[in-house]
């Protein structure tokens, strides 16, 4: 196929093809010429190069849960792993947003619930919940979810910036925003805030 922009002379085109239709109907033989042109036109059509097929972009594993009503997504390369939730140690002292710790295969893991720092809707622990085990900044924690829907691959470029809406904490924590809403929390920069940091040697 021509590409858009190329001139085609149509109306040589076109008295090309009626000369031929002519010389079909009186019984006689395009001339020599003519059957040239439009192959060497055929030739080169078919010598054009295809398009470039688009290159390849980064893909993103995306573990996505549900949190006070709202859909997020963690990076599944900080993912260690989900498990119930199980029975909380709390621990004295520590901000509002550290739930307690719970013994995650020998290890004090601290569970946070990022509603406090995310100034979502809803308290306490909803039946079903889950822990989401993460490592992120040298650091392993947990991270309440109400559920977990599941895992999805997106290229990076499906992730769009957070919205000019979001302010503060929320903003500072999320990465993007897919297609379907799902806000990507930014680990990283979770596990620089200093509120986060807590000792994991707790018992």
């Amino acid at each position: 196929m021509r590409e858009a922009g190329e001139g085609i002379d149509w109306q040589q085109a076109y008295a090309v093809l009626e000369r031929a239709r002519r010389a079909l109907e009186s019984g006689d033989e395009p001339p020599v010429e003519e059957v040239q042109r439009i192959l060497r036109e055929r030739a080169r059509a078919l010598a054009r190069p295809l398009a470039e097929a688009p290159t390849p972009t980064d893909v993103v594993g995306l573990l996505v849960f549900a949190l006070g009503g709202e859909r997020y997504a963690i990076e599944t390369a900080h993912v260690l792993e989900v498990v119930p939730l199980g029975e909380l140690t709390p621990v004295p002292g520590a901000p509002a947003h550290v739930l307690g710790v719970v013994n995650h295969r020998g290890r004090i893991l601290p569970v946070m619930d990022l509603r406090r720092l995310l100034e979502l809707a809803g308290q306490g622990v909803t039946e079903g919940g889950r822990v989401v085990a993460v490592e992120a900044g040298g650091m392993t924690f947990g991270i309440l979810a109400d559920a977990v829907a599941g895992t999805v691959q997106l290229g990076s470029h499906e992730v769009a910036p957070p919205p000019a809406s979001l302010a503060g904490d929320r903003l500072a924590f999320i990465r993007g925003v897919t297609g379907e809403m799902v806000a990507v929390l930014d680990l990283e920069a979770l596990a620089r805030d200093p509120r986060i940091t807590v000792n994991d040697e707790v018992g």
